[in-house]
C-alpha cells in the first residue's frame, strides 16, 4: 500500500501500532469520557451504514455494532486491526486502508472517528474523500485534539522530560499528528472546502485518565510510551528512561486521587453534513 500517507503507514505498522495494540485496554479507559460523548452524538444507528475512520483496536466499532449498525472500519495499522478483528468477532468489515483515498462500494449514513483524522498528509483531499463516502444528507462526526497547551495530560509530561532529550521538539502546527487539526479556523475551512454544511465545532473538555488504580507510578509508565513524551523517549537509553520515569512519577503525584491519575484533556467535537 503506497500513497500520500506513506509515512503514517510505516509509523502505525511499526513500534507505534504494536504499542497501541498492546495498550488498548488502558487507552480505551483513558479516552472513555470522550468515547461516551461521541456515542451520544451518534444517535440511533439501527440499520445505518457506518464508516469508522482510524478505527484502531475496534472499541468504537463494537459500540456501533451494539447500536444496530452495519460497520466498516478502516485503519492503516495491521497490529491494531488484528485486535479489532478479535474484538468484533467478524461482525464488522475491517480493512487496512488509507481513508484519504479509499471509497466504499456504497455510501454511508455516518462517517465517524475517535481521534483518527488528524494524521492526513493532505487534509483537504482526505476530507473531500470522506465526504464522497457519505450519502446525500449523511453525517460526519469526529473528535480531534485541540492545541497542546490546552491539554495538560500531554503538556505536563512533555515539559517534565524535554530537557532529557535535547532533540525533542513540540508538535509542529498543522503537521500530520495528534494536533494536526487543532486550529479551529483552519479546520472549519477544510470542512467547507470538502463541500460539507451545517458544520459545528464545539470545545469538549474532559479528564484524561492516565492511571486507574496504579497511581502516579502507573501513569508515569504510560506517558513514557505514548504522546509527545513517549515519542521523545522512544530511543532514549535505559538510564535516561529511568530518570524520566522518576521525574514523571513526581510530576504526576499531585494529580493522584485514590490511585487514579487524571489530567485535563481538550478536544474539538465536530459535526457536519453532506448536502442532500
Amino acid at each position: 500500500m503506497n500513497g500520500p500517507n506513506q509515512a503514517q503507514l510505516e509509523y502505525w505498522n511499526g513500534r507505534a501500532g504494536e504499542k497501541w495494540a498492546a495498550l488498548q485496554r488502558r487507552l480505551d479507559r483513558m479516552l472513555s469520557k470522550a468515547t461516551t460523548t461521541l456515542q451520544g452524538k451518534a444517535g440511533d444507528l439501527t440499520n445505518q451504514r457506518v464508516l469508522d475512520v482510524g478505527c484502531g483496536t475496534g472499541e468504537t466499532c463494537t459500540l456501533w455494532l451494539h447500536a444496530g449498525a452495519q460497520v466498516t472500519g478502516v485503519d492503516l495499522s495491521a497490529p491494531m486491526l488484528a485486535v479489532a478483528t478479535e474484538r468484533t468477532g467478524g461482525r464488522a468489515t475491517l480493512l487496512q486502508a488509507d481513508a484519504s483515498t479509499w471509497i466504499g462500494e456504497a455510501p454511508f449514513d455516518l462517517v465517524v472517528s475517535r481521534l483518527g483524522v488528524m494524521f492526513f498528509a493532505d487534509p483537504d483531499q482526505a476530507f473531500a474523500n470522506l465526504a464522497r463516502n457519505l450519502r446525500p444528507g449523511g453525517r460526519l462526526l469526529f473528535v480531534c485534539w485541540r492545541a497542546l497547551a490546552d491539554n495538560p495530560w500531554v503538556q505536563v509530561p512533555f515539559d517534565t522530560v524535554r530537557d532529557l532529550v535535547p532533540a525533542a521538539t513540540p508538535p509542529v502546527p498543522h503537521a500530520p499528528g495528534p494536533f494536526g487539526l487543532a486550529d479551529e479556523v483552519r479546520l472549519a475551512g477544510i470542512l467547507a472546502r470538502a463541500g460539507l454544511v451545517d458544520v459545528t465545532i464545539d470545545a469538549l473538555d474532559f479528564p484524561v485518565c492516565l492511571a486507574d488504580g496504579g497511581g502516579a507510578v502507573g501513569a508515569a509508565g504510560l506517558v513514557t510510551q505514548i504522546g509527545p513524551s513517549g515519542g521523545a523517549l522512544a530511543d532514549a537509553t535505559a538510564e535516561v528512561r529511568a530518570v524520566a520515569t522518576q521525574r514523571l512519577t513526581q510530576a504526576l503525584t499531585p494529580y493522584e486521587r485514590d490511585g487514579v491519575v487524571e489530567l485535563g484533556g481538550a478536544l474539538w467535537l465536530v459535526q457536519a453534513v453532506r448536502p442532500a
